[in-house]
């Protein structure tokens, strides 16, 4: 038999040694075939008071429990056999204690009401544990799926909640927190207080307060060699653009027979030459809104044969991008480095008049609607093409040039022909 131990349900692991204590020195050792936590019913121990722990400090049972149904004193048997298959038991006593969490000794203010501008202090009242076996303390946590206030300060020495809204932005909103009391060496033996932040005034609509920098594009007509420009609204990274311009633009051409295939044509290649984002020839500092750019079609002769009936080249800007407000989504904030520095990025939409048509749809699909966002294009239809870096063109332009010789040629001789006649 040893000595019994005192635990207070829900505190950290109480490590009872009981291969160093009393008279059980030196019989944990004996026990060479294993050992087994039971009560003295016969069931395990373990799962409702603890862990043993062979090799620690000689044989170590540590306590812990939070079940209320564990309050009481059990009478538990540590068994094991020795190498002799002898039967070797060890008596313990456990005791777990009631354990109530801290409390303050007066009532304490859980909801608040004040205006931006306000600077409120307010100190917590004194804590007390009823058993008075730990020290307790206080802490400010979060509240689950609840806004936090940003202006909440908590000073841990002086138990003191700080309260400075002065944004603005928090007029008209409640904000939520809980001010938990708890054991100094227990996770779980606490109770939190729920409480709300009302800040007086109107909510402002972000949307309508700020000045936003509503960004579009647009292109220009394709000239006869398959280039053109495609010009920003305001001056954007064209660098960055054109460095990610795959990952955010689709080029290709709606023919006049994409009814027929169901599908749209894609371009050889299609490559920028010059970013306006430096100083022009004059010194003057260039707009930083223009790339020139250069299109290499697939049989442009091919293009524009129809009179009632066009060939148009699209730049598309990829659906998934863009929020139904025009910013870019969380995971494409990436893409925000087309902004140019010092801008800020949260004031600037890219086609917003496009996107917030789709808010209103998506309240209408659970699954939500891109339908608008997927309209964020521009296209210019394509004139009859002289891309002489086509081979077939180009062929066609060398006999062109050998057929108007051969006619002067011709012209000529049929002139001193008649000359000499």
């Amino acid at each position: 038999m040893t000595n019994g131990v005192q635990y207070y349900r829900g505190q950290n692991e109480f490590p009872y040694a009981i291969g160093k204590s009393g008279g059980a020195t030196g019989v944990v050792s004996k026990m060479d075939k294993g050992q087994t936590w039971l009560f003295q019913n016969g069931t395990a121990a373990g799962p409702y008071l603890g862990r043993w722990s062979r090799y620690d400090r000689g044989g170590t049972l540590y306590i812990n429990t939070t079940s209320e149904d564990a309050v009481g004193k059990a009478r538990t048997i540590l068994r094991g056999c020795s190498r002799f298959n002898e039967l070797i038991e060890l008596y313990l006593y456990v005791e777990v204690l009631n354990n109530n969490y801290p409390d303050f000794v007066t009532d304490v203010e859980t909801t608040w009401q004040l205006s931006v501008g306000d600077v409120y202090e307010y100190k917590l009242p004194k804590l007390s544990d009823p058993e008075g076996n730990d020290v307790p303390e206080v802490y400010v946590n979060s509240m689950p799926n609840q806004e936090y206030p940003p202006f909440l300060f908590f000073n841990n020495k002086t138990n003191t909640l700080n309260f400075r809204p002065d944004s603005v932005w928090y007029q008209g909103l409640s904000f939520y927190f809980t001010i938990v009391v708890k054991e100094q060496n227990s996770d779980t033996v606490m109770y939190p207080h729920y409480c709300t932040i009302k800040i007086s005034g109107d909510k402002i609509d972000p949307m309508k307060y700020l000045n936003f920098t509503d960004i579009t594009f647009e292109m220009s007509d394709i000239a006869r060699n398959s280039s053109g420009t495609l010009k920003w609204s305001h001056p954007v990274d064209l660098s960055f653009v054109k460095d990610h311009w795959d990952e955010m633009f689709d080029v290709y051409i709606w023919n006049v027979t994409k009814r027929a295939h169901n599908t749209t044509m894609t371009l050889i290649d299609f490559n920028f030459t010059k970013l306006h984002n430096g100083v022009d020839e004059k010194g003057d500092k260039e707009d930083q809104m223009t790339m020139e750019f250069q299109a290499t079609f697939y049989q442009p002769y091919m293009l524009c044969l129809l009179v009632k009936k066009s060939d148009n080249l699209y730049i598309h800007m990829k659906y998934d991008l863009l929020d139904t407000k025009g910013f870019f989504r969380p995971e494409k904030k990436i893409y925000e480095g087309m902004f140019i520095s010092g801008q800020n990025s949260s004031e600037t939409r890219v086609w917003p008049s496009k996107c917030e048509r789709d808010a209103t749809d998506d309240a209408k699909d659970v699954l939500g609607s891109t339908s608008n966002r997927e309209k964020i294009y521009v296209k210019k239809r394509i004139d009859l093409q002289f891309d002489f870096r086509d081979e077939i063109m180009a062929w066609f332009r060398y006999m062109a040039q050998q057929v108007f010789w051969y006619l002067c040629g011709v012209v000529w001789l049929q002139f001193f022909i008649l000359l000499y006649r």
